[in-house]
């Protein structure tokens, strides 16, 4: 999905654009198991359209990410990385699920 500007516009006045591209990609992704205290990254997810410095949002699928921190980022053109971490005490294995993937340039 690829809309070109999210606004607001107030009561009398002129409309004020808040995102001038947002970029929304789905893509099945099987995080790496992850020992106490590490972390992975992702291979590259094509999302058409991302530059270096877009911001980048990532939504797990319904389950519980048992504390483990993730964090998508633009790492060359049209390409998104997501990062993993396991901050435990123990071995997470994440399930295999679908993941939204956002990117915004304002």
């Amino acid at each position: 999905m690829f809309v070109s500007t999210i606004g607001i516009k107030k009561y009398n006045q002129k409309p004020q654009t808040l995102i001038s591209d947002l970029f929304v990609v789905g893509v099945t992704i099987d995080p790496a198991s992850l020992a106490t205290v590490t972390g992975a990254v992702t291979a590259a997810v094509t999302v058409t359209g991302a530059k270096l410095g877009d911001l980048v949002n990532v939504f797990p699928p319904a389950y519980d990410t048992q504390g483990v921190m993730f964090q998508g980022f633009v790492s060359a053109a049209n390409a998104v990385k997501i990062s993993f971490f396991n901050p435990t005490a123990a071995t997470i294995d994440l399930a295999s699920g679908s993941w939204t993937i956002q990117v915004v340039r304002k």
